[in-house]
């Protein structure tokens, strides 16, 4: 069942219910706050396929019009609506908060993207997946609510069981007052903000949305997560942003460059743009190529190179990083 709650609005609002679920747990997600963060939607889809799921979930997939229609974080009014839980509008916040109130759901998931530049401290490879269970501010202090712990943790292990060579971490777990996380937490929502991220040869996130389709379904037929899963929640290292996502050396000189991607216009491009590194950098490198100074001097021409322009390069070890990018 799908219902628009924003009918005579300038766009959409959708909520997905299955119209057998009545009775069952009662669980809620949804994805695409940030317009250009899609890897959430394409695993809530693969749960609405499921057909008739064993929970009674409440799913908002596109959550902000008017940004996925820019492909850009804000809204079009250049409002971020994760930074919007404790005030009134825009609409699209509202909505949201009215769904979430409407019922005592006992499990909450807040899908995002997070960019190439995280990795798990110590580590080589970009965080595939980061999750969060966010603060609660109570009379005693802020806590991370065991449920929430529990069933991050919960996510990571699925995941990881499918993808053991993956970066896994924990997020930023700074209290953030007017985020929806933090928000539902203190509404008594258990909350888990699930944050995906590129995977070394899949820049797309195609690999990274499967796995957590799958986990979702996998989710779907369970009643709860262990304590066990907030230990493997709390021993997840956590994030740092320092990772450099290619570096490109003569032997002499070198060049760091980051993954990028926009919309200009109606066009979508990515690439890679060249970019300092930060202290620590060259340890938490992703793909290193070596290369004559011919070919560094040419790479070090232009301060930015489009994925298609990668692709046709005379180096063979170039041309196999740009197959993961998208094009």
């Amino acid at each position: 069942m799908v219902e628009n709650l924003n009918p005579h609005g300038a766009f959409p609002f959708w909520v997905v219910r299955h119209p057998k679920a009545q009775g069952r747990i009662p669980r809620v997600a949804w994805s695409m706050m940030h317009g250009n963060e899609p890897t959430g939607f394409a695993a809530l889809c693969m749960l609405i396929a499921l057909g008739e799921p064993q929970s009674d979930w409440t799913l908002m997939p596109l959550v902000n019009p008017t940004g996925i229609d820019q492909f850009a974080r804000c809204t079009a009014e250049g409002i971020d609506l994760n930074r919007c839980a404790r005030r009134m509008g825009p609409i699209e916040a509202d909505l949201l908060k009215r769904v979430l109130q409407a019922k005592a759901y006992r499990l909450a998931l807040n899908l995002h993207d997070q960019r190439s530049l995280f990795h798990p401290t110590g580590e080589s490879v970009p965080s595939s997946l980061s999750v969060l269970a966010p603060k609660a501010r109570v009379p005693q202090g802020e806590i991370a609510p065991a449920a929430a712990q529990e069933w991050a943790g919960w996510l990571s292990e699925s995941v990881a069981k499918r993808e053991p060579n993956w970066g896994y971490a924990r997020f930023d777990d700074q209290y953030y007052p007017e985020a929806f996380g933090e928000w539902c937490q203190e509404l008594g929502i258990p909350t888990v903000t699930v944050e995906t991220g590129v995977s070394l040869g899949d820049y797309r996130r195609e690999r990274v949305a499967d796995r957590l389709g799958e986990a979702l379904i996998e989710l779907d037929q369970i009643d709860r997560a262990e304590a066990k899963h907030a230990e493997i929640y709390r021993t997840l290292p956590f994030n740092s942003p320092t990772g450099t996502d290619l570096l490109i050396t003569d032997g002499i000189h070198q060049s760091f460059w980051k993954f990028e991607e926009e919309v200009l216009g109606r066009a979508y491009q990515c690439g890679i743009s060249r970019t300092l590194p930060l202290e620590g950098a060259e340890e938490s490198v992703y793909h290193r190529i070596v290369c004559e100074p011919d070919f560094f001097r040419e790479m070090a021409s232009s301060d930015r190179w489009t994925s298609s322009e990668l692709y046709a390069s005379t180096s063979a070890n170039l041309r196999s990083f740009a197959a993961g990018l998208p094009r």
